[in-house]
């Protein structure tokens, strides 16, 4: 016979039904009474329809199987379940004291064992109990020849042996089952925690996939042999754009090189050279076939790595960056056309101003009329020449350089010279520390352009009654000699995002952009080209309210790098 089901601590019956098993355990230990009630009639010398025990004990067995079928135990508190199996120990206990030598003893174990499982302390305590009060007085009470009982006298050994045993396998039994609820409490318990992390999971990968869908990029996520796992909606937006089936594997994908007219080898698609070791960050390239439906994109890609930090998967991200590149070939177009526009009438304009000024017997007023006219003229020259410069990313018409030895000192105190009258104005003093006769083997004009620019930029963005610090000196610089130039304010500083922007052409600080202080945006972009183009460096040291010290570092002896060199540089540094 199996035990029943397991109590559960918050006293309701376990799924399987507790009625079902406690029918299906009752009739298997009374088709087991039968059986050796069957055994016992053959082979006993008694008659046994003369034992009053036994046949009280066989009614009994059978009404309590009778109720285990009709009684609905579900509906009845389980410690009044408790009923059936201690009837079962009286029924035993009666049909043993009938019959001492035959095996209902030994089926008394089902329902103790039954009990201790299915009732807890209660049932573990009753089962052996019950058994020895009913066993050990009536062996007593034989042996002290109180009771003479018919038939074969009990063995008062073979009961007390019993009802150890018993309460042994009570206590055992007792014991697993107390194991195995609270394993299966654990269990339950983590069960649920499983299925909430499975839940939340779920939520989570819900969220991803909405997010992931909902950006305007195209997000391809693949495996190490390039297969396509993962896709959002914008990438298979851009195949249906292009003509091409949702499913075109990535190796597939018509990509050309940033000239839109050669095809992308293979070996350098943006996740085999992630594999090979190299970083893809911002590469352009041209997708789309030349006949058809054709995008500038922005390509970055990342390597996903598991617990194990070995390569799991390759995620590479495409942005249409079409619109951005029209743009900015639109504005260079326009600047490249007005600024021819302008040359022309200012070439005219320069000309006569200089006639004029040439001209014998002009008064003092218009004389001095036509010279700011001339100078305001040839700032115009100069902005108009700047653009020019800024919008050529052509190496042929890139900065020129002739250098030559030049005294830089006396450069930078020219430029000071210059720029004195303004920061006078601006009750701005001027601090020097120049060594004395640094040369160089620079281009003076494109030098002093770049400290011309600094000295503007340190007088314009700093505050009434401030100071600039200028100096330069030469240091040793990988095994040569490098001159330094200093230009410090104590102005209004820079956040670290303005200052990432500080080197494109044409940007200007938001907190700039409407006031007074006027400028293109391209100072600093030609002098950086300068500065490259003499193969030194540029640096900026800012912070809001603290001011600005930009640092020029120069060769002393230089070759002039060559248009190709420069542009280079620039994507390095980009």
């Amino acid at each position: 016979m199996q035990a029943s089901p397991v109590r559960d601590r918050s006293r309701h019956i376990s799924p399987s039904g507790f009625g079902d098993s406690v029918f299906r355990s009752q009739i298997l230990l009374a088709g087991a009474v039968g059986l050796i009630v069957c055994v016992s009639v053959a082979l006993s010398d008694r008659v046994l329809a003369e034992s009053a025990a036994f046949f009280f004990g066989l009614t009994a067995l059978l009404w309590v199987t009778i109720a285990s079928a009709v009684v609905p135990w579900l509906r009845i508190a389980l410690g009044w379940q408790m009923v059936i199996p201690l009837l079962d120990i009286v029924a035993l206990a009666l049909l043993r004291l009938a019959v001492p030598d035959s095996g209902f003893g030994v089926l008394m174990i089902f329902p103790v064992i039954w009990l201790a499982t299915s009732f807890g302390r209660a049932g573990y305590v009753a089962g052996p109990a019950l058994t020895s009060l009913i066993l050990l007085p009536h062996a007593l009470l034989v042996e002290l020849d109180l009771y003479v009982p018919p038939g074969t006298p009990p063995n008062t050994i073979s009961a007390i042996s019993l009802s150890v045993t018993l309460a042994f396998v009570a206590g055992v039994t007792h014991a697993a089952s107390r194991r195995v609820e609270s394993q299966r409490v654990l269990l339950r318990r983590q069960t649920q925690m499983l299925e909430k992390a499975l839940r939340r999971a779920r939520r989570q990968e819900a969220t991803l996939r909405e997010a992931f869908d909902a950006v305007e990029f195209a997000v391809i996520s693949l495996d190490r042999n390039g297969r396509t796992m993962a896709s959002n909606r914008a990438s298979r937006s851009l195949l249906n754009q292009l003509g091409l089936p949702e499913s075109t594997p990535w190796h597939r994908f018509p990509l050309y090189r940033a000239d839109k007219i050669t095809p992308l080898p293979l070996a350098e698609f943006p996740h085999l050279r992630l594999l090979a070791g190299e970083t893809v960050e911002n590469q352009t390239y041209c997708i789309g076939h030349r006949t058809g439906t054709r995008f500038t994109i922005d390509v970055s890609a990342r390597l996903l790595r598991d617990d194990r930090d070995e390569i799991d998967r390759v995620v590479v991200v495409l942005r249409d960056v079409s619109a951005e590149v029209r743009a900015i070939t639109d504005r260079d177009d326009l600047v490249t056309s007005m600024s021819h526009e302008l040359r022309t009438p200012l070439s005219s304009v320069l000309g006569y101003v200089d006639l004029a000024l040439e001209s014998d017997g002009l008064p003092a007023p218009t004389r001095e009329m036509l010279e700011v006219a001339l100078t305001n003229a040839q700032r115009l020259n100069s902005l108009v020449n700047d653009l020019l410069a800024a919008r050529s990313t052509s190496p042929s018409n890139a900065i020129a350089l002739r250098p030559s030895r030049c005294d830089v000192s006396a450069l930078v105190l020219e430029s000071v010279d210059a720029i004195r009258p303004l920061s006078t104005e601006r009750l701005i003093s001027i601090q020097l520390d120049i060594a004395d006769h640094v040369h160089a083997q620079v281009d003076a004009f494109r030098l002093r352009q770049v400290v011309d620019n600094l000295l503007s930029n340190a007088v314009k963005y700093n505050r009434s009654g401030g100071r600039i610090t200028v100096a330069t000196r030469l240091l040793p610089r990988d095994g040569d000699t490098a001159v330094e130039i200093r230009v410090a304010d104590t102005g209004r500083g820079m956040t670290l995002e303005e200052q990432k922007g500080l080197f494109e052409r044409f940007y200007r600080a938001e907190s700039v952009r409407g006031s007074t202080m006027h400028g293109t945006g391209l100072g600093l972009s030609i002098s950086r080209d300068i500065v490259v183009r003499h193969g030194g460096t540029i640096e900026v040291d800012s912070a809001p309210d603290r001011g600005t010290e930009v640092v020029v570092t120069v060769p002393q002896g230089i070759e002039p790098m060559s248009p190709f060199t420069v542009a280079d540089r620039h994507a390095e540094e980009s």
